[in-house]
């Protein structure tokens, strides 16, 4: 039997794109400028997380809701926004070859 992964399970993540992004936790395209897709996506995770707070996996439900209401803080927030973009551009460039 597989581990159980939530990220993939829940959220649709797969485990190549873990550690999933803010955006990517969110199921929106990454740089989203839309404050309302951002607030919608962010609501449309909670609730459904929010069911799954009572069910055998509980507390790890309340960690991804955790992670969502971070993602959800950060990218609503104009100048977190732009750190948080500045820094995942930033580690998507390749390194200089050594």
């Amino acid at each position: 039997m597989t581990e159980f992964n939530p990220y993939h399970k829940w959220l649709g993540i797969p485990r190549e794109e873990q550690p999933a992004t803010y955006y990517r936790l969110l199921g929106i395209e990454e740089f989203e400028r839309d404050t309302d897709v951002i607030e919608a996506a962010s609501e449309q995770r909670t609730v459904f997380l929010r069911a799954l707070r009572t069910g055998p996996n509980c507390e790890v439900a309340e960690r991804l809701l955790n992670e969502i209401s971070k993602s959800r803080i950060c990218l609503l927030n104009g100048e977190r926004k732009e750190r948080y973009d500045q820094r995942l551009k930033q580690s998507r460039q390749p390194s200089p070859a050594s």
